[in-house]
């Protein structure tokens, strides 16, 4: 596959000039040395691909937009990370339909996550989502995650847009194995809504990620991919387009955004609904850049240990009235971090994350509500 013919090539000349940093401790100055370097055959040799999208869907029609290179400004002027190689392939080339310009999304993430290289994508609006989500259409476990203030569901046919993509997702893919909202306010979101939801669903309000933001961790661990709207973000801090009162912070989404890197499962992260205007401040854009840091050195950070090599685990069997078998959780001994094994079909097992509340739950010989879900939808996709 040729990803020339996608993209509009980075002048990094210009973005690497003027940098608060040496180059030699820039990560512009790095990107652009990996990313001259890969091509072609040695493609597969990069550890995380940027893609720019610089274009926003909006009623039907396409508005440009010099979101990636404002972001990517910041980018290359914040420290480099060593031990990761980081290449940026460019802008996206408008297609010829909004369509269009969702398969090219979706043919760029299938290329670059066959060849284990994780996709960071920077601008254009969260309608974007469905092309990404289209490219994992052939996995039965596939899991999407949004951090978001809203449920971005509506009824019937609409105009392509960022307010209605999940009823397009779910229309495609209706066997999607696992959906989950992260950040949402529950004065926005209806109860009865997530009932439109497909697939099982850990959702966490803003609420609860506020008492413990590492509810979230696990989430992002079982997701293959995580979109975040920064639009919604809390509009003190970060200048979101919607002028939300309340909402995530700075921190906090630095934070989710590292927990999201760390996954080792996660193919693509998103960027959406970016702001670059003076009555933004720069803020909008120079958080996301951060964001986009983070997420780097989580990906840099990641565990490679697997749960079916039980040597890097504690396995922990436990019994619980009328569940046959005992469950069997994994705790990770350099992480921590909790897996719960499932089986599928014959002596097949899927790992899945959970945390250590679900394996303290099931010592108490209760249930986990974890376990009921996702029991219960394998076996929809076993029938």
């Amino acid at each position: 596959m040729d990803l020339t013919e996608y993209f509009d090539a980075v002048d990094f000349s210009q973005l690497n000039e003027d940098t608060r940093l040496s180059p030699t401790l820039s990560f512009g100055t790095a990107i652009e040395k990996y990313t001259l370097a890969c091509s072609g055959a040695n493609m597969g040799n990069a550890d995380v691909a940027i893609v720019g999208v610089p274009f926003e869907s909006k009623n039907n029609e396409v508005e440009k937009s010099t979101v990636p290179d404002s972001i990517r400004k910041e980018l290359y002027q914040l420290t480099v990370i060593d031990k990761i190689k980081v290449i940026d392939l460019g802008n996206l080339k408008q297609a010829q339909s909004i369509k269009g310009n969702f398969y090219a999304l979706r043919d760029i993430t299938d290329y670059l996550t066959e060849l284990d290289i994780t996709v960071l994508v920077l601008g254009g609006s969260e309608d974007f989502a469905s092309g990404i989500c289209q490219a994992f259409r052939g996995n039965q476990f596939f899991t999407f995650t949004a951090i978001d203030a809203f449920l971005d569901l509506r009824k019937g046919k609409e105009a392509y847009d960022t307010h209605n993509y999940l009823s397009r997702v779910f229309s495609k893919q209706p066997d999607i194995f696992q959906f989950s909202l992260i950040g949402y306010q529950r004065h926005y979101v209806p109860v009865k809504l997530f009932d439109k939801t497909k697939g099982v669903g850990e959702h966490l309000s803003l609420g609860r990620l506020r008492d413990s933001i590492v509810l979230a961790e696990p989430v992002f661990r079982n997701s293959d991919f995580v979109t975040v709207d920064f639009g919604t973000l809390k509009y003190s801090e970060a200048k979101g387009k919607q002028n939300l009162p309340n909402g995530l912070g700075g921190e906090e989404i630095c934070q989710l955004s590292k927990y999201a890197g760390l996954s080792r499962r996660l193919k693509a992260f998103a960027l959406f609904e970016v702001i670059d205007e003076m009555s933004a401040e720069g803020l909008n854009v120079s958080l996301a850049a951060q964001s986009a840091w983070y997420f780097i050195e989580g990906v840099l950070q990641r565990s490679h240990a697997n749960p079916e090599n039980e040597e890097d685990f504690v396995v922990h069997k436990v019994e619980i009235w009328q569940v046959e078998p005992p469950l069997v959780f994994y705790q990770d001994n350099a992480t921590g971090q909790w897996w719960l094994r499932l089986q599928t079909k014959g002596n097949s097992f899927v790992f899945l994350a959970c945390s250590e509340q679900d394996f303290l739950e099931a010592t108490h010989n209760e249930i986990p509500e974890i376990y009921l879900k996702y029991v219960q939808k394998i076996d929809e996709i076993l029938k």
